[in-house]
């Protein structure tokens, strides 16, 4: 079932993937491709990045659409996937890994970015993740710095398999810590989860 919080005119919602309709995934990937047109061969095929499907998704939606038979349109995303970490010393951790933050060009500067990462921490943090990490731009970096990211000290690369990292086109690994666990010194491999036991 999806959590819901309403501001003036937007709604915010946090939607488990099993409650994802088939027109809502339409929506998600016409909205992502939009906002990240060189992904678009990538949504063709599913709404993952690096084969990892989010966990839940944190959606800003319009409270009000002007066709009522529509559903709300979307204003804002953040998909968040379940990654693992390891590190030089073998530790492993389960991390909430944040994708597709984004505000769609017109509601820009309301607000609405920090509300919905706000909301996806809190929800990361309910389910028991010591960290949430994303990867972004440069440009980028003040802003989640200003909402309590942090660069890691050392590298931190995303592999497929032990022998192909990823290419990022976000270059820049930031990280929020959402327990009284330091987050881990050295090189940081990050993975699609562990399989279960």
């Amino acid at each position: 079932m999806a959590a819901e919080v309403d501001d003036r005119s937007i709604r915010y919602q946090i939607i488990p993937e099993e409650a994802i309709s088939p027109q809502l995934d339409r929506q998600l990937v016409a909205y992502l491709s939009e906002i990240f047109p060189e992904w678009r061969d990538v949504f063709a095929k599913r709404r993952a990045w690096h084969d990892a499907p989010p966990v839940w998704t944190t959606l800003a939606t319009e409270k009000s659409p002007k066709d009522k038979s529509a559903l709300p349109a979307i204003v804002g995303h953040v998909g968040v996937v379940e990654r693992t970490i390891s590190t030089c010393w073998n530790w492993r951790y389960r991390v909430a890994s944040f994708q597709g933050v984004s505000v769609a060009p017109a509601f820009r500067r309301l607000g609405i970015g920090r509300k919905l990462l706000d909301l996806s921490l809190r929800e990361a943090k309910r389910r028991n993740y010591p960290f949430a990490i994303l990867f972004c731009k440069e440009p980028m970096v003040p802003y989640y710095t200003s909402l309590g990211w942090r660069l890691p000290e050392d590298s931190m690369i995303m592999w497929r398999d032990r022998k192909l990292p990823i290419p990022m086109r976000s270059n820049c690994p930031m990280y929020r810590q959402l327990e009284d666990l330091t987050f881990p010194e050295g090189p940081i491999d990050v993975h699609n989860p562990l399989p279960p036991k």
